[in-house]
């Protein structure tokens, strides 16, 4: 017995050593330039009561509880939020330079306890404003080996943030939404498909080039199209720039076409994100639907391919008018 002990206190012994190598401090800066003005910009920031339409985690629930204490735009302003998925806290100004910089204290209640400061800074370039978006702060000892991973939970949804951000101020350049009409339940579909498995870069071009060819070979062999097109993903390890996915078309009856491969997707249930805008932004679109997948406590269906659905034709659509769905497959 005093072995297994000695043996449990050096992996402890070991794990504080390695938390004592881990920084205590994080940060987590993004930046992005918005064709309006300082004093535009800063206005949609200084008062909290316009945070509700460019937050990017009170999307996820924009039911939530929201108070706000008196003078949103000064000193000692404040709002709260409580939501049964996004947690809980409370974001305080605490001092500013008019249209040029903001602090602020940001504390969480729930989903766990923390303090960070928030800082924001608003430079003119030309007739458009620079605006930073950064948070700092320490973590305790234990969680130490949290401090690293930080930027990457947090920088994609200060991303989210900014963007919409500029759409509220008027930017209106290069808009972007991203919605959870909730859970859908998705209908059996047959399809003709060209498979990929390369890096992401080299997906992108694939797809320009794939999909003209396969309308051209459905158009050829006189198959009826059954919907939108779609992508279905097998494998994306972004770590690695790895993808296996399948460019594919609903048809009605699939039949065998030389270069090509056929196959059907069964009745399934999927949580479904939507966007409105350009396809470069499918990446943060991607990252909110598994945001959004974690914070519901949906259980995603391992081993089912993710769908990517291209609702509207963007020979014909641009911007804002382009429209994507993300289907996540769950558990029934």
């Amino acid at each position: 017995m005093s072995i297994v002990f000695l043996i449990i206190g050096l992996i402890i012994l070991a794990g504080l050593v390695w938390l004592a190598t881990q920084p205590a401090d994080y940060e987590v800066i993004r930046s992005r330039v918005i064709n309006v003005s300082p004093e535009k910009v800063y206005s949609k920031v200084v008062d909290l009561k316009h945070w509700g339409s460019w937050s990017p985690w009170l999307m996820h629930e924009p039911d939530s509880t929201i108070e706000y204490g008196d003078n949103t735009n000064s000193p000692e302003g404040w709002y709260s939020w409580n939501g049964n998925h996004i947690g809980s806290g409370k974001m305080k100004h605490v001092s500013m330079i008019e249209n040029e910089s903001i602090e602020q204290a940001l504390e969480f209640y729930k989903p766990m306890k923390s303090k960070s400061d928030v800082y924001w800074r608003f430079s003119p370039v030309g007739d458009a404003t620079e605006v930073t978006w950064g948070m700092r702060g320490k973590m305790p000892f234990l969680f130490r080996w949290m401090s690293r991973m930080m930027d990457s939970w947090v920088g994609k949804d200060y991303e989210i943030g900014l963007a919409m951000l500029a759409k509220q101020s008027g930017d209106h350049s290069d808009p972007f939404e991203i919605s959870f009409p909730g859970v859908i339940e998705g209908q059996p579909v047959n399809y003709i498909a060209s498979h990929f498995a390369g890096s992401i870069g080299d997906m992108k071009i694939a797809m320009s080039e794939g999909f003209p060819k396969l309308f051209q070979a459905v158009t050829d062999n006189n198959l009826e199209i059954n919907g939108v097109p779609f992508a279905l993903y097998h494998d994306f390890n972004q770590k690695k720039d790895e993808v296996i996915c399948d460019m594919a078309i609903p048809v009605k009856e699939a039949k065998e076409i030389a270069g090509f491969n056929i196959g059907s997707l069964p009745m399934q249930t999927y949580m479904r994100t939507e966007l409105a805008g350009d396809y470069k932004h499918l990446e943060l679109a991607w990252y909110s639907a598994f945001s959004h997948a974690r914070m519901y406590k949906h259980k995603i269906k391992m081993g089912k391919p993710m769908v990517e659905r291209y609702v509207t034709d963007v020979r014909e659509h641009q911007g804002f008018d382009i429209k994507t769905t993300i289907d996540i497959p769950l558990k029934s």
